[in-house]
């Protein structure tokens, strides 16, 4: 029994870990401390909404009355970008949100490994262009445009938002 303990707890604190870890695919140091401070905002946001309905609760018991609390709206969402060719993807998600007083919201150099996915914590209703490809170089990126309140997923595949000439 303790033994099924152990590795219960151990497999429970490797998740919490692993839930709790800054993105690994994120190689460009500006957008990588974006990603963790917005990560930190959406738990704080979810932390005081937990408190604020515990102690509503409680209120409204102890003076026996319908005490009700409205959630903050949602202010980020994680969107799931994947990766279905055999080559490492290379992404950047530019936006015309601000996240500060000085920088937009966007995310550079984000490099994800081939079938693998990434999930990038966004604002909820933004745009944002997605420029992708199976090369480091510019040059040759495709673009796409997402909308953050209506996506939850991208699959990525090099030539998709090319049109195909028919002969």
């Amino acid at each position: 029994m303790k033994k099924r303990l152990i590795h219960i707890l151990s497999l429970t604190s490797l998740v919490l870990l692993q839930a709790c870890a800054a993105p690994k695919y994120f190689h460009d140091p500006l957008s990588l401390k974006r990603q963790k401070e917005l990560r930190q905002s959406r738990s704080a946001n979810v932390v005081f909404d937990i408190g604020a309905t515990l102690t509503s609760s409680i209120v409204g018991a102890a003076l026996d009355t319908e005490v009700t609390y409205e959630f903050s709206d949602q202010q980020f969402k994680k969107i799931k970008l994947l990766n279905i060719s055999a080559d490492t993807m290379y992404i950047n998600m530019l936006t015309d949100v601000y996240w500060d007083e000085d920088n937009y919201c966007d995310f550079m150099d984000i490099r994800i490994p081939p079938m693998l996915g990434c999930k990038v914590m966004v604002p909820v209703d933004a745009n944002y262009h997605l420029y992708f490809s199976n090369t480091p170089e510019s040059e040759d990126d495709e673009m796409l445009e997402i909308y953050t309140s209506s996506t939850k997923r991208v699959k990525l595949v090099p030539g998709m938002t090319q049109i195909k000439e028919e002969e």
